[in-house]
């Protein structure tokens, strides 16, 4: 039995900064046509079906590493559930089972 629950769009809410603007160029790396809302002082990033948030990407991104825990910084609010959450990706999706990307090289 698959714990996969019906739903097509999953999103995570961030306090805007430099932190959030690195994820949303991470994601959108992966997922171009991700849809993102800016606000005043709040960023709203939702993808069809799965979200993975590669470490590496975010990294690149800031110019410096970045430790998947700082996360919970700036998240306020999330849609989907966290199927994975170690050093190298975040998983957000709808699917209990999905353990992620290979990992990249």
């Amino acid at each position: 039995m698959s714990a996969h629950v019906a739903r097509s769009v999953v999103g995570i809410e961030m306090m805007a900064g430099e932190e959030c603007d690195a994820i949303v160029a991470a994601v959108r790396q992966d997922v171009p046509d991700a849809s993102v809302v800016q606000m005043p002082g709040m960023v709203l990033l939702d993808v069809p079906d799965r979200m993975v948030i590669h470490a590496s990407a975010v990294s690149d991104y800031l110019g410096r590493d970045w430790d998947t825990r700082d996360l919970n910084q700036v998240v306020s609010a999330y849609r989907g559930y966290f199927t994975r959450w170690d050093d190298e990706q975040v998983v957000l999706s709808w699917d209990a089972d999905d353990q992620g990307d290979e990992p990249r090289v």
